[in-house]
């Protein structure tokens, strides 16, 4: 009896094992299987040369290096990549411009009506003070602090601004569902999506990690 027992036991231990043999098998299947998407930051995709030349940008027109950062004005990680950026500023100058769009995500419920105020501000010219002003404001609650964000970024007609805030049927408003659209269709399912040349990542990255892109890029279209 104590044999059979025995038996019995290293028969269970095996099946156990075994067990556990295929289990790790099925993740490790399953975790190499994953296919790359257009956000991995190496995927090439169509119209990034229009994305680049968008006229929503802070840095001149024909600055030599150029990127697109995708934001929401109630994300954290957007808000430490604006830090990261100013880095890269600090070494580029004038030779850098940063292309903005619009990716108000929906766990954010002042991040569309922020984007709008920014776009209300680009029409007066006052799109970089905007920008700076709702980082700033570390957005919060469920309203915007419109006379706050005005003042601070020197909003010269307050009237037409807080008018074009109010007009949800506005292009204002289009256009920032425009960027949406656009944002979808690169598969960016977070912020900050940070787009180099022909390539796009999501989640922002370290100013040390950048600057060789940048470089890179630049490069590449010369070449």
């Amino acid at each position: 009896m104590r044999s059979m027992r025995t038996v019995l036991k290293g028969a269970l231990d095996v099946v156990l094992v075994l067990c556990a043999i295929t289990t790790t098998l099925v993740f490790v299947v399953r975790g190499s299987s994953s296919q790359p998407t257009v956000t991995d930051g190496a995927t090439r995709f169509a119209g990034w040369k229009e994305d680049l030349a968008f006229a929503r940008r802070i840095g001149a027109g024909d600055a030599p290096y150029r990127l697109v950062v995708w934001t929401d004005y109630q994300c954290p990680a957007c808000m430490q990549f604006e830090q990261e950026l100013e880095t890269v500023r600090g070494q580029l100058k004038d030779s850098l411009a940063v292309v903005y769009r619009y990716n108000p995500l929906p766990i954010h419920p002042l991040a569309f009506r922020a984007a709008v105020a920014a776009e209300c501000a680009r029409a007066q010219g006052r799109f970089e003070g905007m920008h700076r002003a709702l980082f700033a404001a570390q957005l919060h609650g469920d309203s915007l602090p419109v006379a706050a964000l005005a003042s601070a970024s020197a909003i010269p007609d307050t009237s037409a601004f807080r008018r074009c805030l109010a007009d949800s049927t506005s292009a204002v408003v289009a256009d920032v569902r425009a960027d949406v659209s656009r944002a979808h269709t690169l598969h960016l399912r977070g912020t900050p999506g940070v787009q180099v040349g022909d390539r796009v990542a999501t989640g922002g990255m370290p100013a040390d990690e950048l600057l060789p892109r940048l470089r890179e890029a630049r490069r590449r279209a010369g070449a």
